[in-house]
Order: structure tokens, then sequence, then C-alpha cells
């Protein structure tokens, strides 16, 4: 099992820092793998920053940076992968990202539709892997990215090559992740996933977990209030993009979901994606019917608080116990 945060979505310069570096060293604490770093024009701190901090302040923390060919070229990506991985000896994850909101694309010029993002994507990981695989020259004549001989001074050992992930849940995210045998990162569902080769599959929530049911409830509350207002906000804000995971999160808003799943905050879009909400006796059987269908990959967004991290670690450690119970 890898486990990774996020790092704070913050955006008041006065406490952004203070809440990164809280996160990073509280992962750090209670056992987690890495860091997922944000990319986007609305990112306070660019995620390169947060990855090369959480590597710095940890011995063994491993970022995973979100990456969009929209700001960087493949060489520039290469290289930088290639700089951290010589400082600090430890491979990193690349959160590889075809798009973001419509408003922030067309801000850059970019008019690319949503399966062609995914087209130029998968070119655009080709090529940084490709310079990370060898020290030989690179040559990639594609139809977004060529290069000519190309080549990293240090592309590093195999055994520290970074670990691909892709984002989405379309068709195109799915053929993208599969074309470069990629870990495909997918919301995480009402239902147990289906069954999937390990290593191939990773989900992603936020995670608000206490000893009890009620206890946790009542800090879920706290944090989102109910918002019906914030809710219409968010349904009409959907015009803004074509990310199907965004659409499918008012889709799976009607009645029959689980008691611990509440996708109430990211429908008002004050967060990310679903929340799990409950004691670690409700939540870890969840985590374990995940691992026992083969998905190895969690991305949780929780608050930068002690409890929030230390529940965590708890919930998924016991759900690692129930599944070598159970013979998985």
């Amino acid at each position: 099992m890898r486990i990774f945060a996020i790092s704070p979505r913050e955006h008041d310069p006065a406490i952004a820092w203070s809440r990164i570096d809280t996160t990073v060293r509280l992962a750090d604490e209670h056992g987690f793998t890495g860091i997922l770093a944000h990319t986007g024009n609305d990112t306070l701190v660019d995620p390169w920053l947060v990855g090369q901090h959480a590597m710095v302040v940890s011995e063994r923390l491993r970022p995973l940076v979100a990456v969009n060919p929209m700001y960087h070229h493949p060489f520039a990506v290469a290289q930088l992968v290639s700089s951290l991985t010589y400082r600090h000896g430890r491979g990193l994850f690349l959160n590889l990202v075809a798009g973001t909101a419509t408003n922030d694309r067309v801000a850059l010029g970019d008019h690319t539709e949503h399966d062609r993002r995914y087209d130029r994507l998968l070119e655009f990981s080709q090529a940084v892997l490709a310079l990370l695989g060898s020290p030989a020259p690179v040559t990639q004549d594609g139809e977004f990215y060529q290069l000519r001989g190309a080549r990293l001074r240090w592309p590093g050992p195999p055994e520290l090559r970074p670990v691909p992930f892709i984002a989405g849940q379309s068709p195109a995210a799915i053929e993208c992740a599969d074309a470069l045998g990629a870990v495909r990162i997918t919301m995480f569902g009402m239902q147990p996933p289906e069954p999937t080769e390990p290593g191939r599959l990773g989900l992603y929530a936020g995670l608000v977990v206490r000893e009890t049911d009620e206890e946790a409830w009542k800090v879920a509350l706290e944090r989102y209030p109910l918002d019906a207002d914030a809710e219409a906000a968010g349904a009409a804000a959907l015009r803004y993009t074509d990310a199907v995971w965004r659409h499918k999160a008012f889709e799976t808003a009607a009645d029959g979901a689980p008691d611990w799943y509440w996708t109430a905050p990211m429908r008002s879009l004050r967060a990310d994606c679903p929340l799990l909400v409950g004691g670690v006796d409700t939540l870890a059987p969840v985590f374990a019917g995940c691992l026992e269908a083969g998905v190895e990959d969690y991305i949780v967004d929780l608050a930068a608080d002690e409890d929030d991290f230390l529940w965590a670690a708890r919930t998924l450690a016991h759900a690692t116990a129930f599944s070598t119970a159970r013979g998985n």
C-alpha cells in the first residue's frame, strides 16, 4: 500500500506555506509514502518547490508531482526529475495531468479539446520517460513534440525512474494510462472497485475519520456545513469544465450512497473529491476491500491536523490487517 497526502490548496499567502510544511511533516511522521503537489493557474506554490521541500525535510518521502504539458516542455520536466533524484537519491512519482479549468486554459491560449489533450499528454509522457530511461540520445517525431538527439547528462539508474500516474475516468484517460503502463487514478466510488491487476489502479478521496462514526461526522459537518446555495453554484460551474469526474459527482448525488460516502462538499466546490467519513471500524473494511481488489495506491485529502493524520494512519493500518487476516 502506497499512501499520499495532498499539499493544501491554500490561497492565503499568510498561511499557505505553514500548512504545506505541516502537511509534509505529518505525512512523514505517520509513515505516508509521499505528497501530491498540485499544479494549475491558481496554485500559489509551484509543485516542484513542494516536492523539493518534502525531499529536504524527510529522508523517506517521495513526492507525487503534478505535471501538465500546458506549463512545461518534456525536456524541462525530465531535467527537474533528474536533478531531484540526483540530489536526494530517491525516485519520484509523476501525476500526469491532461487539463484544467476551461477559463485557465483559455487564459493561456490553449483551446485543445478533451480527448486531444490526452493524445498530447501521451506524447509528452513518452518523451519524459524516454529521456529518463537511458543515457542514449532520444529522437521523437510526434505530432506535438519533436526531439532530435536530446539527452540528459544524468538520467539516473533504472530503479529510480519515476512512476507515472494518470488521473481521469474518461475513455481517453484510460487509454492513455494503459499505453504508458501508468497507475490510473480515479475517484473513490460508492462500491468496491472491480478486481484489477495490482499496481494499476489508485483511488482518490478526502478522509475524515475518528474513533467513532459520530465523532467523524461532527468534525466533517463543522468543516463543511450543508449549503444548498453553494451546491447550486457548483452545479452552475459545471459549464466551465469538461472533467468527467466532476460531472459524475453530481450524477452520483442521488439516494443510495453508503453512510460513509459524502459528495456534498465536492458538489459545492469546497472539496476536490468525495469525502469518506466515519469511524475506524467503518472505514477500515472499506479500504480492506479495495486492497483485496488489487488497489495499492491511495491519495487522501486530509486537513493539516495531527488528529486527521493519526486516525487516517490507524485506519489504513487496520485495513491492511483485515485484508491479511482474510488471506489476501
